[in-house]
């Protein structure tokens, strides 16, 4: 069996697997989320051109498998692809414009079809008959190219969001779940070989070559790789975070930050008022124990104290030189260790106790647990009992 044979029986094989999964996100109540419908509907058009690229016929009843015969639909990989990621990280609404003018085009470009099609049935010819094949496959490849930088585009501007979206959830969240992103990354990554390839298919016609069938087969290599991948990733963390509420932003901190009584990051010290609401918000950690809240944030602390939510920013990630995130856990971690310390809680597990102080995973509690003291939650149990014993 040669090589192309091969891919040709894993591509079924993986169609068949993304029908089942983008079936299961669109119409699965079980998985219900705008972003999951995406993901499903992202699956469903590599499925669709999967299909399309691999069906071993040429034309059905004369009309020809040719430039907008199907419904081109490579304009919505990236724009569902891009959309996904965004609704993940609470950001669509920020490229709401933008994805609904190439969504348009995308629908523009598919209802070709429909007009090819109505032509051939009742005229007997395709639209290349009444424009010209050179001046169609010009229109095709256009919207090849187009494609293309629109999924180089969108990759680059997911890795942007991506890492404004760590920045945002260190400055104003404490549930550290919400940084397990790491798919996400991955996610993307697993992209990056086919946009290659399909570059690479795409120069090699551009300097007057045709559609090469080695880049073609590599491609849907990789393919087959990526939605297995995708698939499996998604659905493992799809309900890893329900997104940002995005409240504030890190530039909106500096720039307003004059306007509401407290001095811009960049002015040295601490002034006796600033002293005063540090003090306050201290005191309110110890006392109340905000922070036993696994989803405390920014915005619902800035409500407690009275404060603007800019102003609390500030004086945390600024004069107290701390991220939101490091601040609360650093009481968490206090916390769990008075509870490991205390004789009375020997009996609690370090699951009772992680969900005790405010976090919501035993990976999160090992992995900030380790970084505030050196030492694993059961390194640390088993090192106080031992002092304890001595």
């Amino acid at each position: 069996m040669d090589m192309e044979a091969i891919i040709s029986t894993l591509v079924w094989a993986a169609i068949l697997q993304g029908l089942f999964l983008s079936g299961l996100y669109l119409f699965s109540h079980k998985h219900r989320s705008f972003a999951n419908r995406l993901l499903g509907l992202f699956l469903l058009c590599i499925v669709y051109e999967a299909i399309s690229d691999f069906l071993p016929y040429n034309s059905i009843l004369g009309y020809p498998w040719e430039y907008f015969s199907l419904p081109e639909v490579k304009l919505f990989y990236p724009l569902l692809f891009f959309h996904y990621i965004l609704e993940k990280i609470g950001r669509a609404s920020s490229y709401r414009k933008w994805l609904r003018a190439n969504y348009v085009l995308a629908f523009v470009v598919v209802a070709i079809t429909p007009v090819n099609f109505g032509a051939f049935l009742f005229t007997g010819h395709p639209l290349a008959d009444f424009f010209g094949r050179p001046l169609i496959e010009q229109v095709f490849m256009i919207h090849q190219y187009y494609a293309f930088l629109l999924i180089v585009a969108h990759v680059l501007l997911s890795t942007v969001e991506l890492s404004r979206y760590r920045r945002v959830v260190m400055q104003e969240y404490s549930d550290q779940a919400m940084l397990e992103i790491n798919w996400l990354w991955r996610v993307i990554l697993a992209v990056v070989p086919i946009i290659v390839l399909w570059g690479l298919n795409l120069v090699s016609i551009i300097f007057g070559g045709h559609n090469n069938s080695t880049f073609e087969l590599a491609t849907w290599g990789f393919v087959i790789i990526f939605i297995y991948f995708v698939s499996f990733q998604a659905y493992r963390h799809k309900n890893l975070f329900e997104g940002v509420e995005d409240r504030t932003d890190p530039e909106d901190i500096e720039q307003s930050a004059g306007k509401k009584g407290i001095r811009a990051p960049e002015e040295s010290g601490i002034s006796p008022e600033e002293e005063e609401l540090i003090r306050k918000i201290k005191d309110h950690m110890v006392a109340k124990e905000p922070y036993l809240d696994a989803s405390l944030s920014m915005y619902q602390l800035a409500r407690q104290l009275g404060l603007e939510v800019r102003d609390l920013s500030l004086l945390i990630n600024h004069k107290l030189n701390k991220h939101f995130f490091d601040f609360v856990n650093e009481y968490r971690i206090k916390k769990a260790m008075e509870l490991f310390g205390d004789p009375e809680n020997q009996e609690m597990t370090v699951l009772e106790v992680l969900y005790e102080v405010g976090f919501n995973s035993k990976s999160s509690f090992n992995t900030v647990f380790k970084k505030y003291t050196g030492q694993t939650p059961t390194q640390y149990r088993k090192g106080g009992v031992a002092e304890a014993g001595s």
